[in-house]
């Protein structure tokens, strides 16, 4: 009977690398396989994210088609019911509302004209003063606007009754607004800077009056130039 125990070296050794390499592949294949779960959750999400966008895409594109279908379907009943005035001979009516209908166009069209106008001034005022950055200069901007109104002319005016321009001098050394503006730079000594005090004193600080002041200020050409 052949000795089991007797068993071939080059056998043993066999086995032992394959037993190695077999763990390193498991080892190994740990770090892969948590990748691979990775990758398929996020294609996963990609996959989800995409159907929901598409999904928004769709109704977004249904509900404007919607709302064409129903200005469509509202103006041919318009038209419609205009037809059978004309057809009932009431054309004085018909004549009218046509009439209507384009005064409250041009209405629009004229008040977006006026606004634009406006907004072109209000833009040239402010283009030359030192803002902090570009979100300081559009809180200035709409500050302003929004202290604008039209007089009997349809001039945009302060509400004060000062102009533009003036309205915006004011806005700009008024203390409560100086967060949006750069820091003024310290030059020259310490003389020059106690005759500027002094001379704010002799006149009275801007930083000190309400705004009405400084309107009523700037309304009479007395406001001092920014530096």
């Amino acid at each position: 009977m052949a000795d089991t125990n007797n068993q071939d070296p080059n056998t043993d050794q066999t086995n032992n690398q394959q037993t190695q390499t077999t763990e390193t592949n498991t080892n190994s294949g740990g770090g892969s396989g948590e990748q691979s779960i990775e990758k398929l959750v996020e294609a996963r999400v990609a996959e989800a994210l995409k159907e929901i966008k598409g999904k928004l895409d769709s109704a977004y594109s249904a509900r404007d088609e919607a709302n064409r279908k129903l200005a469509e379907a509202t103006l041919r009943e318009k038209e419609a019911e205009l037809k059978r005035m004309e057809d009932e001979g009431k054309h004085k009516e018909v004549l009218e509302h046509r009439l209507s209908e384009s005064n409250a166009k041009l209405e629009v069209a004229e008040r977006r004209i006026t606004e634009l106008t406006r907004d072109v001034e209000v833009r040239e005022a402010l283009s030359g003063l030192p803002f902090r950055n570009d979100k300081a200069a559009k809180v200035a901007y709409k500050e302003v606007v929004d202290g604008l109104v039209q007089d009997d002319k349809g001039l945009w005016r302060h509400k004060s009754g000062v102009s533009i321009k003036e309205w915006v001098e004011a806005f700009s050394k008024d203390e409560d607004q100086s967060f949006l503006f750069k820091v003024k730079s310290s030059n020259g000594s310490g003389a020059g800077g106690t005759t500027s005090t002094n001379t704010e004193s002799k006149s009275g600080s801007l930083f000190a009056m309400s705004q009405e002041d400084v309107l009523k200020m700037a309304a009479e050409g007395k406001l001092p130039r920014r530096k």
